[in-house]
């Protein structure tokens, strides 16, 4: 990285910013993800050290600055991983995953002394996951239902205040309801033990192979699919669908 970077290194590596990099960090980690969900090992081994080559770029850049470098990384991961797990490297007794994870929230708040039981939630999260965070640490305190069944209640609460609001035709109005009831059904996940990020992708996934699917078909037929009935669609929808199975 340091030779990349130097008097005869690349231009384009050179020229980089840590502002500049911040797309491909995100680029890299939800490639990442992908092969992860794909199983794929080989991809998955790229794909790490894809994202570990942006981790080293950023190290070199504040070295660069004489702010800290890749070992001061280490180190600080180092020594938070020892802390928070006292149970493993300490003397405290903690059997099952629900007292590690419970453990890991206290020593957090505690160590970087928050006033709000929310924790610092980065704004730039995926909303969903933004959402299933924040509501996951306001559940810590007692903020919460106490059944499944009362989540589904208010579910079916903030149906009701959208189908409402659509007879407004404020966009506003309809706007605020859409989002409480994505709220509640992210609520929803976390008492179903349902991540809502991996759930809408795996079903926006799914919507994409089988709309492929009747692309490939109308393709086969010599057909287009602007000439296409919606009920002809659905067919090569329906028979998507039953191929998955």
């Amino acid at each position: 990285m340091k030779k990349l970077r130097g008097a005869k290194g690349c231009p384009w590596d050179k020229k980089q910013t840590p502002e500049s990099l911040k797309t491909y960090i995100i680029e890299e980690a939800y490639e990442l993800v992908e092969a992860i969900e794909q199983g794929a090992p080989e991809k998955i081994c790229e794909e790490l050290g894809d994202l570990l080559f942006q981790i080293i770029f950023q190290a070199q850049i504040f070295s660069e600055r004489k702010k800290f470098n890749l070992n001061d990384v280490i180190e600080r991961i180092y020594n938070k991983m020892i802390f928070r797990h006292p149970h493993v490297f300490g003397n405290k007794k903690i059997s099952t995953p629900e007292q590690v994870k419970q453990q890991w929230v206290e020593l957090k708040k505690n160590s970087q002394a928050k006033n709000s039981v929310l924790g610092e939630v980065p704004k730039i999260l995926p909303a969903l996951l933004r959402a299933r965070r924040l509501t996951d640490n306001a559940s810590q305190v007692g903020f919460d239902w106490e059944r499944t069944g009362q989540v589904i209640e208010k579910v079916k609460e903030e149906w009701e205040e959208l189908v409402q609001a659509t007879k407004t035709q404020k966009t506003k109005e309809i706007e605020y309801e859409f989002g409480d009831l994505l709220f509640v059904l992210v609520n929803l996940s976390r008492f179903l033990k349902v991540n809502p990020e991996d759930a809408l992708r795996k079903a926006t996934d799914r919507f994409e192979k089988r709309f492929r699917h009747i692309e490939t078909e109308a393709k086969r037929k010599g057909k287009e699919l602007k000439a296409m009935t919606l009920s002809e669609m659905d067919l090569l929808w329906e028979e998507a669908k039953t191929k998955e199975k």
